[in-house]
């Protein structure tokens, strides 16, 4: 076992290194500090790991951001390394063990995860207290909104294309930002001018806060979690987004939010973001939603509430979904075109992270 396992961990590491030397020079290229740099690509390695890059507490803001990275960038072009040591002192790697095929004792599963964790700190720069180890199991609907159990919380502040982000390292099994739609949250704050936006199951507000950014007149925020509503307020307030008359945080079941919007005379929208859970039967609500059976109904109930030539960017985690045009109730005239090619980052190519949509009526 011990030779097994350090045969795996030196192939880890051979893979990290090469992997970090490239996606670390695009990440600095493009003002990110939090990327995947492993997504099993070893299948007798199944681990994802990401990397988290904290910002010194004092900036509080994307200007006071942009300085800084300005200064450091100058300072690792120089190989100051002075530079690299701050760095290595504010960063974090969240290591995600997926379920295995076949049964494996827990003592040889953690002596296994042990020794990957050292090679992946040894390749980081950073000791193995900055490894934080995570199991990733079938989704079970709510596990997104649960509390982990035990460990001290490891909470800071990241930046991603120009926009700051409050992550939290060990509460909940997710950090509060799916690096995988960052193209697609660039596209929405490219398109978003003078635009309503409506963010389904907004999580933690990234796509919030990336309209915002993009000067959306109005951002309107879906999500049943107190939790995560308050985190994306924070969020966008940590940009500079304060106005509640223009940033609305609404705690509701999406389903029933697209439901009652629909029968009022209210506001419609120009972009509608719709990535939801695959599965969620959460205690907040009594509805229990499986995207693979539900998707068309959704899909519908956004079209109602878009102004005309609206935009809806509808994405999914699930593999098994089968996306038809034609399933969507009173479809008519709509067109829908597939971004998921387009919206794979660069630490995700290869990957079938997720699938993406772009839906909208056609004028008659």
């Amino acid at each position: 076992m011990e030779n097994k396992n350090t045969y795996q961990a030196e192939l880890f590491a051979n893979r990290l290194k090469r992997k970090y030397r490239e996606l670390r020079k695009w990440a600095r290229k493009n003002r990110i500090s939090c990327f995947r740099v492993y997504d099993r690509d070893i299948p007798e390695i199944p681990l994802s790991l990401d990397i988290y890059e904290f910002l010194p507490e004092e900036i509080t803001t994307p200007l006071e951001c942009a300085r800084y990275i300005s200064v450091m960038n100058g300072r690792l072009a120089a190989n100051d390394l002075s530079a690299e040591r701050e760095l290595s002192e504010r960063r974090y790697a969240v290591m995600y063990l997926y379920e295995r095929p076949y049964e494996k004792s827990e003592a040889d599963e953690n002596e296994w995860l042990s020794a990957m964790a050292d090679a992946a700190a040894s390749v980081l720069n950073i000791s193995t207290s900055r490894i934080i180890k995570k199991q990733r199991k079938r989704q079970k609907g709510s596990d997104q909104y649960e509390k982990q159990e035990g460990g001290s919380p490891v909470k800071g502040t990241v930046q991603e294309q120009g926009q700051l982000f409050k992550i939290d390292l060990t509460t909940y099994i997710d950090t509060g930002l799916f690096f995988d739609h960052r193209p697609l949250r660039a596209e929405i704050r490219d398109s978003a001018s003078h635009k309503s936006v409506l963010n389904l199951f907004c999580y933690t507000g990234s796509f919030s806060v990336y309209a915002a950014s993009g000067n959306a007149r109005r951002v309107d925020s879906v999500d049943m979690s107190n939790t995560y509503l308050s985190w994306a307020e924070e969020n966008l307030r940590l940009n500079g987004f304060d106005d509640r008359s223009r940033y609305t945080f609404i705690k509701s079941d999406a389903v029933r939010f697209l439901r009652e919007k629909s029968e009022t005379e209210a506001e419609r929208y120009d972009i509608i973001i719709l990535d939801p859970p695959t599965f969620s039967n959460s205690k907040s609500t009594d509805t229990t939603l499986d995207i693979n059976r539900d998707w068309p109904e959704l899909a519908a109930a956004c079209m109602r509430l878009l102004n005309p030539r609206g935009i809806l960017y509808f994405s999914t985690n699930s593999t098994r979904l089968a996306f038809d045009i034609s399933r969507i109730p009173a479809a008519g005239n709509l067109t829908a075109e597939d971004l998921t090619e387009k919206s794979i980052p660069k630490d995700f190519e290869g990957t079938r992270i997720h699938k993406l949509w772009k839906i909208r009526a056609e004028d008659s």
